[in-house]
């Protein structure tokens, strides 16, 4: 048996050696680096730098970082509400467009004149609900001034209130600039037990008007060298989506192998949301589809992505099915989408939500934008987020695998039998440590039938030049989302 030295055969001076090599250290599969990035605006008031990665880890840095009733603080609190522990949580602040125009909306409080009796008038802002106690004594002017007042008191909200010339009623304004904005849902009555004083009349247009989208570029130079496995970003437009997708199509290339996933968030009507998708078609971006829901498009996706990555953190292979969003306010009874129009999404490439009674929302089924080969054949082998997902991990383990503990090594092409001592990759080496990853896989449920792998498995040695090649089909579990049970019934005596 030949052991390697330690010490070059020509150094004699007397010495005593010892070495520690931790490559073996750590047995069985490991855990992942994961991130989760958001992208958004930040207030000025905010101290952080624009396009500048940041981690934020309380939620006082962020309101320090980006500002209250910005849109990356509000994106940050969804997000560690439904974050696992240990998910670090990064931020980039991006500009708005040049000379972006902030949506607006009027609110009006009429009839003129004393109200016909004491109550509650509330207004839902985002999901966020303020809410000011009326009397006899106020006429429309003075209830609108409560608004306004209490909608400036409250810094979380995404916007700001002002008067008109008209005292009755109350100017909303974004409290950035940009299309964004427009996607604020504002409503009176959400709960079926909101009430307004009789005869009291609020009129709440949409908020509208927000333009000029901002340019996601400085992000893709940011991201240079960093690896963020779910990224948030809230801007949908075509010219931002074709950046995203080209970014992410690069990175999941073999010469990079920073691939990561883009979620984002639309709302709109089953018309506006399958349109949408059908101009997208990446395998590397998933979307939530809602209609009529509270809760703004970004701190759903901040909360949507936050779930996803703490669950692909434990067990990338599991179905999102079920997964309940803290904080999310969907859309009131009676306003969801029926069963085809969840279906109707989910085979657009969209992902609509599970509503239940008391308006929350659960994960329903996560695919991607992809539906169909560049040739315009329908398919569905990259439509799955879990897929997209578990080979994410499986490509990172091997690859880290070999960088770990087969580093140094030489190559061999005619040596079959191991030399003790000897630090030589063969054929038969690469094959035995292929197959012995697949089985901490399998054990793992995240693959299957070893006899296929072995038969299919192909590992060659390239000696000139230095390279194990191996070609590898591994059988990946999927996930259980539906179930069949015909029953024959038999009735009386068999």
């Amino acid at each position: 048996m030949s052991l390697p030295n330690l010490l070059s055969l020509s150094f004699l001076v007397p010495f005593v050696a010892a070495k520690n090599d931790f490559s073996r250290a750590i047995r069985g599969l490991r855990g992942m680096p994961r991130r989760l990035l958001l992208v958004g605006h930040k207030l000025a008031a905010g101290g952080a730098a624009l396009n500048t990665l940041i981690t934020v880890t309380t939620e006082a840095d962020a309101i320090a970082q980006f500002g209250e009733g910005s849109m990356l603080t509000s994106m940050w609190r969804d997000a560690k509400a439904n974050a696992d522990l240990g998910l670090p949580i990064d931020c980039f602040c991006i500009a708005p467009g040049g000379s972006a125009v902030s949506a607006t909306s009027t609110i009006a409080i009429t009839p003129p004149g004393n109200l016909a009796m004491s109550g509650e008038v509330m207004l839902y802002v985002g999901g966020e609900r303020v809410s000011v106690g009326v009397t006899t004594a106020d006429t429309a002017n003075t209830v609108a001034t409560k608004l306004i007042n209490a909608i400036n008191a409250n810094a979380k909200l995404p916007v700001t209130a002002a008067a008109t010339v008209n005292l009755y009623e109350c100017k909303l304004t974004c409290k950035w600039g940009g299309p964004t904005g427009n996607d604020i849902d504002l409503r009176t009555t959400y709960y079926t037990d909101d009430r307004l004083p009789n005869s009291l009349i609020v009129t709440v247009p949409a908020m509208t008007g927000g333009a000029v989208v901002p340019d996601v570029t400085p992000l893709i130079a940011a991201m240079n060298l960093y690896r963020a496995t779910e990224i948030v970003v809230p801007f949908t437009d075509s010219a931002n989506m074709g950046i995203l997708e080209t970014e992410l199509a690069a990175r999941w290339l073999a010469n990079n192998m920073q691939d990561g996933t883009v979620i984002n968030s639309i709302r709109g009507t089953e018309a506006a949301n399958t349109t949408w998708l059908s101009t997208r078609n990446s395998p590397h971006v998933h979307t939530i589809t809602t209609t009529k829901d509270c809760t703004n498009p970004w701190e759903l996706a901040a909360a949507a992505g936050a779930a996803i990555e703490s669950l692909a953190a434990i067990d990338p292979a599991m179905p999102a099915t079920g997964v309940a969003l803290v904080g999310y306010k969907g859309p009131a009874q009676g306003q969801h989408w029926t069963v085809d129009q969840l279906n109707n999404m989910l085979v657009a490439g969209g992902c609509p939500l599970q509503i239940a009674s008391d308006y929350s929302g659960t994960l329903l089924r996560m695919v991607t934008n992809y539906k169909k080969t560049t040739a315009g054949a329908a398919d569905r082998s990259m439509a799955e987020l879990a897929w997209i997902k578990t080979m994410s991990y499986y490509r990172w383990f091997h690859v880290t695998e070999f960088q770990t503990k087969y580093q140094g090594f030489k190559i061999a092409q005619y040596i079959t039998d191991p030399i003790p001592g000897q630090k030589i990759m063969t054929q038969q080496l690469g094959e035995e440590i292929m197959i012995g990853l697949y089985k901490q896989f399998m054990d793992a449920g995240l693959c299957q039938n070893m006899d296929y792998y072995r038969k299919t498995l192909v590992v060659e040695v390239d000696g000139p030049n230095g390279k194990l090649k191996v070609q590898d089909e591994p059988v990946i579990v999927t996930q259980h989302y539906q179930t069949e049970i015909s029953s024959y019934v038999v009735a009386g005596q068999v």
